[in-house]
């Protein structure tokens, strides 16, 4: 069986057994299938050669690991997001600040584009203090909204959740510096996460830093 591993790549023994099962069963359905092929379940658990209870674990982890998958693409995602509203945001009051002022510092612009509450507004400022014939850069402040995806925290101060397995909690204990022992249980290794849970920092916060915006919520 050595001698048909694609070169290059390592297998361990369980798995080079799995993939010779999986072989064997095609193999001998040459001619005719053994099992029906709408007995999706006996086919499976006859080509893997396992039980039922472990083919219901496996599609269990395998159901899992999708959806975790599925929640980084989602968390991705509304990053890119977060960032692209933030620049658009930055490059409006840029522009705004190089425009001519009137002599009136608190006229109201005739076209307000912070009207919604799903969208963010622009915080009232004092007029700028002009000295030397330069004129000082200064932050800007918005309001945003509570929404939920406004208050999404950043990946290193998220706490662990308590459908997560025990290597998935140590992990994150080990990547905030927590030490615990080896033989404690998960309840146990969750206990001392939350005790030790860092400063909550919020993605679009961190993200405005970058553009020189603060956020009042």
């Amino acid at each position: 069986l050595n001698t048909i591993m694609p070169t290059g790549h390592y297998y361990s023994q369980e798995t080079k057994e799995l993939i010779f099962n999986v072989i064997q069963f095609i193999e001998g359905e040459k001619n005719r299938p053994k099992i029906p092929l709408y007995n999706v379940n006996d086919r499976i658990m006859a080509a893997l050669q396992i039980s039922h209870g472990s083919m219901a674990k496996l599609k269990n982890e395998m159901k899992q690991l999708q959806e975790e998958q599925q929640m980084v693409l989602e968390h991705k995602l509304l990053e890119q997001q977060q960032q692209h509203q933030l620049y658009v945001l930055a490059q409006k009051y840029k522009t705004e600040r190089l425009r001519p002022r009137s002599s009136s510092p608190f006229i109201a612009p005739k076209n307000d584009h912070f009207t919604s509450m799903d969208t963010p507004r622009a915080v009232a400022k004092s007029p700028l203090i002009h000295g030397g014939g330069a004129r000082k850069s200064r932050a800007i402040t918005i309001i945003i909204d509570n929404a939920s995806w406004h208050r999404e925290v950043t990946d290193d101060t998220k706490p662990p959740l308590r459908s997560w397995r025990k290597q998935m909690i140590a992990d994150w204990l080990h990547d905030h510096d927590i030490s615990y022992a080896k033989d404690i249980s998960k309840a146990e290794l969750l206990e001392l996460a939350y005790e030790n849970l860092p400063e909550k920092k919020y993605k679009v916060e961190e993200e405005a830093k970058q553009y020189q915006i603060n956020i009042l919520w």
